[in-house]
């Protein structure tokens, strides 16, 4: 099972409109990633944050009820509700992944994305206190339409669409990451960034190997 994620895209654009999804997959960095070099000095600092070339630009937090309901003023903001909302898509995954899975790779990988994932929602709620914010409960547009693709299946579909769609987002952390690191206004968040690239792009090693040479080719590419 091959998750058509041009469809997703289409799906989640009518979640929440296809400019916030824009604000949401366009940040610098997010768009073309190599996940073999985790460098952050080889992202373009003097990229254009097209938050800042679109003054009618819509403010995510007034499309997509999982935000924050805090006014998002800065890159580092922006990075601190998709990191949490990328955790949670990996954590609310990989739950459905132990209830679906009988394969014992696949389990031991989603305990833990579980484990990791959580740790790293319990730092990021740290951070985000000390710039009065409140972390959203929920994934992203286009993570909650793959979960919805996910319940519809089971066994060995399950599995490869499972895995196809973890390497495709740590394919896409790995990109925002990237960016916080490299144009990150706050000591804390270059720090947690730099803290978790390693381990974002581990998993992204590890699920890759997971999957069959041709399915790895379909997803194991950038969502653009």
């Amino acid at each position: 099972m091959r998750l058509n994620y041009t469809g997703l895209i289409k799906t989640a654009t009518g979640f929440v409109g296809a400019a916030t999804l824009t604000v949401l997959m366009g940040l610098p960095g997010l768009a073309q990633t190599n996940p073999t070099q985790t460098n952050p000095t080889q992202t373009n600092p003097t990229q254009t944050n097209p938050a800042q070339t679109n003054p009618t630009q819509t403010n995510p937090t007034q499309t997509n009820p999982g935000l924050s309901q805090r006014i998002v003023p800065s890159l580092d903001n922006e990075f601190i509700i998709m990191a949490a909302q990328g955790n949670n898509a990996e954590i609310m995954m990989s739950e459905l992944a132990l209830e679906r899975s009988d394969r014992e790779d696949v389990r031991a990988y989603a305990e833990r994305m579980i484990q990791e994932h959580t740790q790293a929602n319990r730092q990021l709620e740290q951070i985000a206190a000390q710039q009065n914010m409140v972390l959203p409960q929920t994934a992203d547009p286009l993570s909650m339409a793959v979960m919805q693709q996910l319940t519809q299946l089971s066994g060995e579909e399950f599995d490869l669409a499972y895995i196809g769609a973890q390497a495709n987002a740590h394919l896409r952390a790995i990109g925002l990451y990237r960016t916080a690191i490299q144009q990150g206004q706050e000591e804390a968040v270059r720090s947690y960034a730099s803290q978790l690239l390693p381990s974002i792009a581990e998993h992204y090693e590890m699920a890759s190997i997971m999957l069959p040479e041709q399915q790895a080719e379909d997803v194991l590419r950038p969502i653009q």
